[in-house]
């Protein structure tokens, strides 16, 4: 890869990553699944107004629980639509309606994190109502929705990846409750930070001797990185 290629300066990653490719990532994520919710919506409305039980004379669309699946569809995936609105106005007001020309000088980055990182966390995370819906319309297609000619099989399987595509939900849920709990700064996004309260609860466990062989292997490790005799080390010397 040509180095003229390369985003950002040399040694840029972390800032080029959190201020630009991942807000933009997460909201740009966030309408694709809304998008395939609402398009499952659609497919499976056509489905049921259509569909009829010629033994009672009654559509799929008249059942009460065909009317529940498409009331909880379309007020999960509203709610979703308007959080994703609702970020994507903040990110204009916080890049100056994509002003990238302010991105030359990276100290007049618009610094979309933490405010825009966290809300779009949460936001692509709340996508577990794409997959939801999508099986609710399938459900209400019967088993005609397994047939690939009406796609909902398709956007089952799409919506899906939104759950599981990295960092998971799972992963962002625990971002945003230790958010809530103990600070932006307790968010170790790049692995580079020590927590010190559960280093010390685990050295805690230990007893003299493995206390001892423990340190023997921190010191080995630290001869290892800085090219310092074991002996200087346990001397004190450094």
């Amino acid at each position: 890869m040509p180095l003229d290629r390369m985003v950002g300066p040399k040694g840029d990653g972390t800032a080029s990553n959190d201020e630009i490719v991942d807000p933009f990532f997460l909201l740009c994520s966030s309408a694709c699944w809304n998008g395939i919710a609402m398009g499952a919506i659609d497919i499976a409305k056509r489905h049921v107004t259509r569909k009829k039980h010629v033994d009672v004379g009654m559509r799929v669309a008249d059942y009460p629980t065909i009317q529940d699946y498409f009331g909880e569809a379309i007020i999960d995936t509203n709610a979703c639509r308007m959080f994703t609105f609702s970020m994507g106005k903040l990110m204009d007001d916080l890049t100056q309606d994509c002003n990238w020309s302010i991105h030359r000088d990276l100290t007049a980055l618009p610094r979309l994190r933490p405010p825009a990182l966290v809300l779009a966390n949460q936001i692509c995370r709340r996508q577990k109502t794409s997959p939801h819906v999508c099986d609710k319309m399938l459900h209400a297609c019967g088993g005609s929705g397994f047939k690939k000619d009406m796609e909902i099989e398709r956007y089952l399987r799409d919506g899906k990846a939104g759950w599981v595509m990295g960092p998971t939900n799972e992963v962002l849920r625990q971002f945003v409750g230790k958010l809530a709990l103990l600070g932006f700064e307790s968010l170790d996004y790049w692995n580079q930070q020590v927590n010190d309260r559960v280093l010390h609860n685990e050295v805690k466990k230990l007893d003299a001797a493995g206390k001892r062989q423990l340190a023997e292997q921190l010191l080995a490790q630290a001869e290892a990185e800085e090219g310092t005799p074991l002996k200087t080390l346990v001397s004190g010397g450094v």
